[in-house]
């Protein structure tokens, strides 16, 4: 299956995500760190946010096949059999994704003949636009 989602579209539901997520996790980072006096020294809080944000990823795209930037940009996320995706194909996703961000994943996504960058690749998922 081809993804019909251009780098332009990704990378605009990043930023919109990404403003999302820094927002979460700064809030409940927050309560945290009240909380737990100087907890950012501790190893747990960063695997907490790491959680957090995770969550926030795999549940959008496993029960809603989108995130809030996928929504605004109009495309969401599928197996080829038009399923919606696995905790484990997120988890795969979220994971590599950082390659992606780094330009590695998404020069790959531009010389593959499926359009994917190496994250939705190697997770077997494919972006597709929901325009009408």
């Amino acid at each position: 299956m081809k993804s019909n989602v251009s780098l332009v579209s990704r990378l605009g539901a990043i930023t919109y995500d990404f403003f999302l997520v820094f927002s979460l996790v700064f809030c409940i980072g927050l309560f945290v760190v009240i909380a737990i006096q100087d907890g950012t020294k501790n190893p747990l809080f960063f695997l907490l946010m790491l959680l957090l944000t995770f969550g926030y990823f795999a549940l959008s795209w496993v029960k809603g096949r989108q995130t809030l930037g996928m929504k605004a940009w109009k495309f969401e996320i599928m197996q080829a059999d038009r399923k919606s995706i696995t905790y484990k194909q997120s988890a795969v996703r979220f994971f590599l994704a950082p390659l992606s961000l780094v330009g590695i994943g998404f020069i790959f996504q531009l010389f593959n003949k499926n359009k994917l960058p190496l994250h939705d690749y190697f997770s077997k998922t494919y972006l597709q636009s929901t325009k009408k």
